[in-house]
């Protein structure tokens, strides 16, 4: 029996590795998708972003042209003032004037808007450039890394399943159901511990004197009466 708790350890340690390794199995897809989504999503802004930029600058082109057509109108109209022969014409031409001014003074007074948000946004789109450019550049990487190890974890899961089966024929079979079932039982995994300072290893509670003489003979399964977890005797550990 000594050498079947000595095992139950050892077996116990490559469970908690293939443990570790199926959990990856579910969080490195997880991080994956996290970082997919984030990268995405400022790709997206960054997108978005330059959008504007190139709807700013189409509407600044649209304005400037119209401001041309409307100069062009308003120098026509001022030149037929010399042409008209009534005060009534003459008032009128005047008015469509003043409304062909405010129409330009309008259009340059949104140029001027446009200039000032398009190189405001222009800035702020540079440096959301950069900081995308730096972000998809550890992303792919961190993603690079994580779908390789991925890759590795049904071989690895395999390795130590054949570590498990070597070690799983050293260990008596009452000790080996015992510590399947209470492994089963505790969520974190860990079934067997050794006594730590005259305690239980697993929940720290003080072992009864009795127990621990019965741990250190170590020639059957003892649990601990508080967590249920075998407990197992450490050589150094004094009583």
């Amino acid at each position: 029996m000594k050498e079947s708790l000595a095992r139950l350890l050892d077996l116990q340690n490559i469970d908690l590795e293939i443990d570790a390794l199926g959990r990856s199995r579910v969080e490195f897809p997880t991080e994956i998708s996290r970082l997919e989504e984030k990268l995405d999503l400022s790709r997206k802004d960054v997108e978005g972003k330059r959008k504007q930029s190139e709807d700013l600058e189409t509407n600044r082109r649209l304005m400037e042209g119209e401001l041309e057509a409307i100069q062009e109108d308003l120098k026509k109209h001022q030149d037929r003032l010399y042409e008209v022969k009534t005060n009534r014409e003459y008032d009128a031409l005047q008015h469509e004037i003043e409304a062909l001014k405010n129409r330009m003074d309008e259009n340059e007074t949104g140029i001027l808007e446009g200039i000032e948000l398009g190189d405001g946004l222009k800035e702020r789109l540079e440096e959301e450039e950069a900081t995308f450019k730096e972000l998809e550049s550890e992303s792919l990487a961190t993603i690079k890394d994580l779908k390789k190890r991925l890759g590795s974890v049904e071989d690895n899961v395999k390795e130590w399943e054949e570590k498990r089966a070597v070690v799983e024929i050293q260990i008596e079979p009452r000790a080996l159901s015992a510590y399947n079932r209470i492994r089963k039982l505790i969520k974190t995994g860990v079934a067997v511990v050794q006594v730590e300072k005259s305690s239980c290893g697993g929940c720290f509670r003080q072992l009864p004197p009795q127990l621990r003489v019965e741990v250190r003979r170590q020639d059957q399964i003892i649990r601990c009466e508080n967590c249920g977890r075998i407990v197992v005797w450490k050589d150094e550990d004094a009583d």
